[in-house]
């Protein structure tokens, strides 16, 4: 059950007039520079600590129609009980893969695939509404995107990226669009005709750059404009 505070904030910040996609990526990038408490997509009461390396990226790459719900910025041998990136405790090392999960149009889905050529190191995966599948990893594959490595103990590995939570979490993604946004507004009204045609065309994007120690994730949306 969603608390009622989250739904009045959720009505405050997102239930405006959308007049255009122009306006729909401006939510997210507002969101994403911390100037919106709430999303359709996340339980939390704002951003996490560590969107402050990257949120200025984020803002940027929204803007261009690429709508973030998920991210973290790489991480090589941090201190465990470091500000912002530090979990688990202290006297360990954290690591983390730079990581994005978006939303995008078919267009700009084909402009990044068509980059990923030039950057080896950067594996995806995408999926629309109606399982439509494009990826260059294999369906079996699993990536480690964080772990950690502590006095006394094996490698503790919390988050990993794979095919199959990626398919059973699309579901679940595209429907927030309707039963968390879109519900927002009355029956009928332009601005959720707008966002449910968004829901059935765009696809759902997991990007991870595997370089962790020298990549540049963001490098590949730099020269992407957009009319």
């Amino acid at each position: 059950m969603r608390a009622r505070s989250r739904d009045k904030k959720l009505q405050e910040e997102w239930a405006i007039a959308l007049n255009s996609v122009e306006d729909i990526y401006e939510r997210f990038m507002n969101y994403c520079l911390g100037k919106l408490r709430s999303c359709p997509w996340s339980e939390l009461d704002g951003l996490q600590a560590e969107t402050k390396i990257i949120n200025d990226h984020l803002g940027n790459i929204n803007s261009k129609g690429f709508l973030t719900i998920n991210s973290q910025p790489a991480v090589n041998g941090a201190k465990s009980d470091a500000p912002l990136v530090g979990w688990g405790g202290p006297g360990g090392f954290v690591y983390q893969k730079a990581y994005l999960e978006f939303f995008c149009s078919r267009e700009k889905l084909n402009a990044v695939i068509e980059k990923c050529t030039a950057f080896p190191f950067l594996t995806y995966m995408a999926v629309n509404k109606k399982g439509n599948w494009m990826s260059n990893v294999n369906q079996i594959d699993v990536n480690a995107v964080t772990w950690g490595v502590f006095p006394a103990k094996e490698i503790v590995q919390p988050t990993v990226v794979d095919p199959a939570s990626f398919m059973v979490w699309k579901d679940e993604a595209f429907e927030i669009w309707s039963r968390g946004w879109a519900q927002l507004y009355p029956e009928n009204d332009p601005s959720r005709t707008l966002l449910e045609q968004v829901q059935n065309s765009y696809f759902l994007v997991s990007l991870v750059d595997n370089d962790y120690i020298n990549g540049d994730l963001f490098a590949i949306f730099k020269d992407m404009i957009w009319n």
